[in-house]
């Protein structure tokens, strides 16, 4: 009996042990799988030129839409700032002057002033036409450069016809130590191979906080124009960015306001009902997604602004006008915040 006893109480420890068991097994089983990463091969690419690769869409979490919008109250400027020349581009110099650039039928010139408002015309070329792609150069923009140069985007056309399809338009560069002597540096962006339907034109440029070039400009992508950009850590390589910044306006000029991108820009096609001819702004937080236009000002002989930053709430826009008989000319808005 005691025997009998001793087995019994054996088996009942075995089947303890087993029982424990296959509850810890059964417990592990129950959780969760974490799939193993799947590695997917990559088909091979050619290499191709910065200027020809095209930046594909981020995952970034979405920027709050923004809050309070910016409100100014604009007057006129009285007179002209320059006759005889147009598509101006406005930059201050390092004493406090402000040079005017501009464009006529000799190619990109300049002019300066004390006050941004009354302006003296400098004598020689900043940059002459030449042959190929660069026809015509005009619309110039300004970044300066770390080493205390400058370096000049513009807009190079295969011929003077203004039209889409008729002209090829692309982006160059030149760099300069004084401003007013430019040495042609290349092509910057090619229309013809950046998706940009042989028209990259009227590009502004804007240094961003960590030393990259945003270039805006305005772009014939999908057979419409609107104001696209590219971006650059050197300068000279761009990359093309997705998708439209603003559509159906053109002739982009930025300014940095707090935390806020304000963009200006001109309506020229009468086709485009929703906005009438005349100079627009637009606000942005991070400079690629942009609020609905307001006006500046409505008329339907204006186009190309540039915009000069007085101070934290004060901005002078300065635009090209064309009235024939008279010569084209660059007049001005001051614009005040509050």
């Amino acid at each position: 009996m005691k025997k009998k006893s001793i087995v019994l109480l054996s088996l009942l420890v075995v089947s303890l042990f087993i029982v424990s068991c296959t509850t810890q097994t059964l417990s592990v089983s129950e959780q969760p799988s974490v799939p193993e990463p799947v590695v997917i091969d990559e088909p091979e690419t050619v290499a191709q030129p910065e200027t020809q690769k095209v930046m594909p869409p981020t995952n970034d979490v979405p920027l709050e839409p923004i809050g309070e919008t910016i409100s100014f109250s604009w007057q006129k400027d009285s007179g002209q700032r320059l006759e005889d020349g147009s598509v101006p581009f406005v930059h201050t110099l390092k004493d406090g002057k402000v040079r005017l650039y501009y464009c006529n039928s000799k190619g990109i010139l300049s002019a300066i002033s004390q006050d941004g408002v009354t302006f003296t015309k400098e004598s020689g070329v900043r940059l002459s036409p030449s042959t190929g792609f660069e026809v015509q150069v005009c619309d110039p923009t300004i970044v300066d450069l770390p080493d205390g140069k400058m370096r000049m985007y513009y807009k190079g056309a295969s011929s003077l016809n203004p039209s889409p399809g008729q002209s090829i338009h692309k982006i160059f560069s030149a760099l300069s130590s004084d401003g007013l002597t430019f040495q042609k540096e290349g092509l910057r962006i090619d229309s013809e191979t950046s998706g940009d339907n042989g028209w990259a034109s009227v590009p502004d440029a804007l240094m961003l906080p960590d030393g990259r070039v945003r270039l805006y400009y305005v772009t014939a992508a999908n057979g419409e124009h609107g104001i696209g950009s590219a971006i650059s850590s050197d300068g000279l390589s761009f990359v093309k960015e997705m998708g439209l910044r603003v559509p159906n306006l053109v002739d982009p000029a930025l300014v940095k306001m707090g935390d806020r991108y304000v963009l200006f820009a001109a309506s020229i096609d009468e086709r485009f009902t929703a906005l009438p001819k005349g100079i627009y702004y637009l606000e942005s937080l991070d400079g690629l997604t942009f609020s609905e236009a307001t006006a500046v000002f409505q008329s339907s002989d204006v186009y190309d602004p540039s915009v000069l930053k007085i101070d934290e709430k004060t901005v002078r826009v300065f635009y090209g006008k064309v009235l024939p008989p008279n010569l084209p000319a660059v007049e001005s808005y001051m614009g005040k915040m509050g």
